[in-house]
């Protein structure tokens, strides 16, 4: 879809669309929603202070917001005309359609009444209209899954078994970022049509997550709980032989050494990650719906709120798919929760990479620098 030309009504910045009642940009929108509910709110000029601002004081900026014809109100009265209108959600609709192979009736909206009365982050499930019984963006997260793991199969064979140190799983594990980037992107427009920045950031806060779990799911796979896979087949070497694999690592600290250093962190996984991971028996679906949720997670700390509302909004969309699912199937009512539960489990594991990449630092077992950066990734 071609970027709209058009120009905001208020500062003049390229690419604006209908917010609240008015063409105006992004940035501008944003100011206006959240100055609005500002319980002190600015009597005073000062642009003179604010010369080399490309925007005009808070005051000023706010009048020009309302003489473009941006309706002052409550919060709620002010995104009914922006979501009854947004673009952002035709073209979530039409991507939907055309990514699906379901009924082109889908997507379609829903019809929002007496949304006043409705709690502040309750239009956001209204905003992204889906039928009750649709479960479309888990079961695309699936086929496009199943794909990649045609494509990592021809590309690495996985007949031979190969056992890799701590080096060489962080560079497989790294290689393998390119095929989750390049799944995001195809699976998700909302994904795809964000900024470089953006992508980054989410990306960063999800891959070690979904490294953890994807681990689990291969322990399965593979019919092998005590042992760590990477996504391309290879599996870990025994503990004293993953670290300090080298005479001068080894002088650092030998076997004894490691396990003490090294096996609590490898008992924690093992017990408190696979194990229950596997007495869940998660299915295809499941992991899937895992996949998006923690894609699209917007509680970190470096997420701007336009992005925290484009994830909220694609959680909601899969959360209630996940619930459809269990409907239909049946499932026991409290599985929903459950696999929820899961995301704290797996929280918690992240942290312990963390750990790990932190101490393969203190005693200088090498590990790919941009491996390492994801994992360390400051999001919290």
């Amino acid at each position: 879809m071609p970027k709209s030309t058009v120009s905001c009504s208020v500062c003049n910045c390229p690419s604006a669309s209908f917010h609240f009642g008015a063409i105006v940009c992004r940035a501008c929108a944003a100011f206006f929603r959240r100055y609005v509910n500002r319980k002190k709110m600015m009597v005073v000029c000062s642009c003179d202070k604010e010369k080399d601002s490309r925007y005009p004081c808070r005051l000023c900026r706010l009048e020009k917001c309302i003489a473009a014809g941006m309706q002052k109100s409550t919060i709620l009265e002010v995104q009914a005309p922006r979501d009854s209108n947004s673009q952002f959600n035709n073209r979530m609709i039409e991507d939907r359609q055309s990514t699906s192979s379901s009924s082109p009736e889908t997507f379609s909206r829903i019809e929002v009444h007496n949304i006043g009365k409705l709690n502040p982050t309750s239009y956001i499930v209204f905003q992204y209209g889906i039928r009750s019984r649709n479960m479309d963006v888990i079961n695309l997260i699936a086929r496009h899954y199943r794909n990649l793991e045609d494509t990592r199969a021809s590309i690495f064979s996985r007949d031979v078994k190969r056992e890799v140190n701590v080096y060489e799983f962080s560079l497989e594990v790294k290689t393998d970022t390119k095929f989750i980037w390049k799944l995001c992107e195809t699976t998700f427009p909302e994904f795809d049509r964000l900024c470089p920045q953006d992508k980054k950031i989410i990306f960063y806060n999800f891959y070690t997550k979904w490294s953890v779990l994807e681990i689990a799911m291969l322990a399965v796979k593979f019919n092998d709980p005590y042992n760590f896979y990477t996504p391309l087949g290879s599996s870990a070497k025994p503990i004293t032989d993953f670290y300090g694999t080298t005479a001068k690592e080894k002088e650092v600290l030998d076997g004894n050494g490691i396990k003490q250093i090294f096996g609590p962190i490898w008992s924690y996984y093992i017990q408190n990650v696979t194990n229950p991971l596997l007495a869940l028996k998660f299915g295809e679906m499941e992991n899937m719906a895992l996949f998006g949720i923690m894609l699209w997670d917007p509680a970190y700390t470096n997420i701007n709120e336009e992005l925290s509302e484009v994830c909220q909004a694609m959680r909601k969309i899969i959360l209630r798919e996940l619930t459809v699912y269990f409907e239909d199937n049946q499932a026991d009512a409290f599985r929903f929760f459950e696999t929820l539960d899961v995301l704290r489990l797996i929280e918690r594991a992240e942290h312990k990479c963390q750990e790990e990449i932190e101490l393969c630092g203190v005693y200088n077992f090498e590990v790919d620098e941009d491996m390492r950066n994801i994992v360390m990734w400051d999001k919290y």
